[in-house]
């Protein structure tokens, strides 16, 4: 009788990838898969009854792959997917990529190695291609805060080009007209659309973007006092600026008050996310809303539904970033009228 050695020996490959391919534990590459497979095929090779039994054990797990954790955005995505999971009685596994290729390849097999058939994935740093590769094997993955045209009926994410511009149209339809865009440093599809939506809106207003009003940090609180240092050395003379995230825009106008530069009197700033922090920052935030909590429950519920029942339902899961209006934006006009 054939033996794991055999059919290792025969595909040309080690006894541990022909045990992560009968166990779907990790990812194997579809070339490598293939030989195995035909190897088994051609042994007869039959696994062990008490082995193949814990095998098809269901596993009521569901797996999350994030950001950092620390970060209020993706502490809300847990939040809502452990909500899902506990109404259908599931276990969670949650992994954290860091908006590290590397990291999130690794969080990918360590949820498949624990037997997570549904998972909702939040990969920056992954190319498309990985992804594909990866929704292959796992029918019941989907993406989240991402889209992929080849799986977009599994793909959960908001228009954030749409939601950049309509930041930008607001500043514009209160005057201002020098607006500056702090952003990622990161090369991930969230920057780049919600720069076009910066752009669009500036292009339809026949602004011309000064190459220095754009101001490239990590997003994070330190990126976003950084950006700060670089706001008023390089451009001292724009009006407004919107910012990538919140916790960038509370960074900025950390920094800027320690300039002595006032919000919203010198300056006007608008965030994205609508994180809980932009309700309590002083004065408090004007922001575009993303609901990460509703798409992050839909996303879980979603993947659930695809495992119980295999369906996969042939929308567009899309949603829309809408403007909350509070305390740092002030229309420009009136700004230097108080000067007078």
């Amino acid at each position: 009788m054939a033996t794991i050695s055999d059919v290792a020996k025969l595909a040309r490959v080690s006894t541990a990838t022909v045990s992560r391919v009968i166990n779907n534990s990790a990812y194997v590459e579809p070339v490598t898969l293939e030989r195995v497979q035909s190897a088994i095929r051609e042994l007869n090779y039959q696994r062990d009854a008490r082995a193949s039994a814990l095998a098809k054990k269901t596993n009521n797990t569901l797996g999350l792959l994030t950001g950092n954790l620390a970060d209020p955005f993706f502490a809300l995505i847990a939040k809502h997917v452990e909500e899902v999971a506990r109404k259908h009685k599931c276990q969670l596994v949650v992994v954290s990529g860091g908006h590290d290729a590397q990291r999130e390849k690794e969080g990918l097999d360590f949820l498949i190695s624990q037997g997570c058939e549904a998972m909702v994935v939040h990969a920056k740093m992954l190319d498309d291609t990985t992804l594909l590769r990866y929704s292959a094997q796992l029918p019941s993955m989907v993406l989240l805060n991402r889209t992929i045209p080849q799986i977009s009926n599994r793909s959960v994410y908001i228009d954030n080009r749409a939601g950049a511009k309509e930041s930008v149209v607001h500043l514009i339809s209160q005057g201002h007209r020098k607006i500056a865009c702090v952003t990622s440093d990161l090369p991930i599809e969230d920057r780049t659309e919600r720069l076009n939506g910066y752009r669009d809106a500036m292009k339809d207003a026949n602004i011309t973007i000064e190459p220095n009003w754009i101001i490239n940090q990590n997003f994070s609180e330190e990126g976003g006092e950084l950006a700060g240092e670089q706001l008023l050395t390089q451009c001292p003379e724009v009006t407004a600026v919107v910012t990538f995230n919140d916790v960038m825009a509370a960074g900025l106008m950390a920094n800027l008050h320690e300039n002595n530069i006032r919000v919203p009197d010198d300056i006007s700033i608008i965030g994205f996310d609508d994180v809980l922090l932009a309700r309590y920052l002083y004065p408090r935030l004007t922001t575009m809303h993303n609901p990460i909590d509703e798409m992050s429950s839909y996303a879980a519920d979603l993947a659930l539904k695809i495992k119980n029942t295999g369906y996969v339902p042939p929308s567009n899961h899309r949603f829309n970033a809408s403007l909350v209006e509070r305390q740092t934006v002030m229309p420009y006009l009136d700004k230097q009228a108080l000067k007078v």
